[in-house]
């Protein structure tokens, strides 16, 4: 039985990583990676650097922005910024652009999420597009 349990424990913790389709939405748990479709190459969300966006329950004058770090191929690194400017939200790797659509869970009035919790939702598609 326990190792079983042990087997489950890594696949949720990123221990391998799925191939999404083009258009699909796909939440990425800090350290998991996700292939790009079409490609081997997987992208890792390594990171969250920055996390200025308004808490829940607050009013804010600015929505804020979180920045978070992809790294492709297991050498690339890709910052990328979400909830603000749609520019900085977007790259292109493998000839495919990758969007970082939003970042779970929001900011509690009482500080930030543990950096364990963060999940990415990111999104491939089309660079010819």
């Amino acid at each position: 039985m326990r190792p079983l349990i042990f087997a489950c424990l890594l696949v949720a913790c990123g221990g391998s990583s799925t191939a999404p389709q083009l258009g699909e939405n796909v939440e990425v748990r800090l350290g998991a990676s996700v292939e790009i479709p079409g490609d081997t190459t997987s992208v890792r969300f390594t990171d969250v650097t920055s996390d200025s966006r308004c808490p829940t329950g607050a009013q804010c004058v600015w929505a804020g922005e979180a920045v978070a770090v992809f790294t492709v191929g297991g050498k690339d690194v890709v910052s990328l910024t979400c909830c603000g400017n749609a520019q900085k939200a977007t790259a292109i790797v493998r000839g495919k652009q990758l969007t970082f659509v939003a970042l779970k869970p929001a900011p509690a009035l009482g500080g930030g999420p543990a950096k364990a919790d963060y999940v990415a939702t990111i999104r491939f598609t089309s660079a010819n597009d």
